[in-house]
């Protein structure tokens, strides 16, 4: 297990932050109807995403054994509705969540529009537009929002991944945890990986234009960011600052 930051733990293979303070974990990402999304633009998918989900909640239960699940955004894909995959599969995982006794907070991201529908129905979960608690608070990251001293900012939305070259030229990538400091600040901003299988990622860079949290772009500490790789099956490993790493990454 990994500390982050203060009460902030990694583990595994897993691409969930465990908040001991609040025996909870945060997840972001994980876009509910991304097959049927596809299949409407003729672009037939592995139906996967949920399975993807399960897999990663169960094996968190079993490695942090929390009482709290926070999604931290995105939990469906589809901007214009709720579509018939999202209100079956998200009624499935959060009937699984109640039979387990957790305690869920949704936080709405970019793509949760109309989530309210399903999540209603269900008396262990809130929908909140963002969460602070302690010194956390905890945002999807697609709203602009003012750096805070002494705040550990906990961030979805950028789907990080960082691209490492080798000296042949070959590329590897890999999802990661990105902690960054704010400037000028005590704070920090912790960017989560995505949970869904296919939201590939965005590449890890010094280059405030590259993200679109307002946050990053705006008062990130870039070139001291720190990734921590996940290696899927293997672990995580944590790597130095993005400053460091400038001639390897693309």
């Amino acid at each position: 297990m990994i500390a982050i930051s203060d009460s902030v733990f990694i583990d595994g293979d897993l691409p969930v932050l465990y908040l001991k303070r609040l025996d909870g974990i945060v997840m972001s990402d994980i876009h509910i109807g991304y097959e049927q999304d596809m299949a409407k633009r003729g672009i037939y998918i592995p139906n996967v995403q949920k399975k993807r989900f399960l897999s990663v909640y169960e094996k968190s239960l079993s490695t942090f054994n929390f009482k709290k699940l926070i999604i931290n955004g995105d939990f469906k894909h589809t901007f214009e509705k709720l579509t018939k995959q999202e209100k079956d599969e998200l009624s499935e995982i959060l009937s699984r969540t109640r039979e387990d006794g957790i305690e869920v907070k949704v936080i709405k991201g970019n793509h949760d529009n109309y989530i309210s529908l399903v999540v209603e129905k269900f008396d262990n979960v809130e929908l909140m537009d963002s969460m602070e608690v302690d010194n956390f608070m905890i945002t999807h990251g697609h709203k602009t929002i003012e750096k805070k001293d002494d705040k550990t900012f906990i961030l979805g939305h950028e789907h990080p991944r960082l691209s490492i070259r080798d000296r042949i030229g070959y590329v590897k990538r890999f999802q990661v945890f990105l902690s960054i400091p704010v400037r000028d600040s005590s704070s920090k901003i912790i960017v989560l990986p995505p949970v869904g299988t296919y939201q590939a990622g965005n590449d890890v860079t010094m280059f405030h234009s590259n993200y679109m949290s307002p946050l990053i772009r705006n008062y990130g500490s870039l070139e001291n960011a720190k990734p921590y790789v996940i290696v899927e099956g293997e672990g995580i490993m944590e790597f130095p600052e993005l400053k460091l790493l400038r001639k390897i990454i693309i």
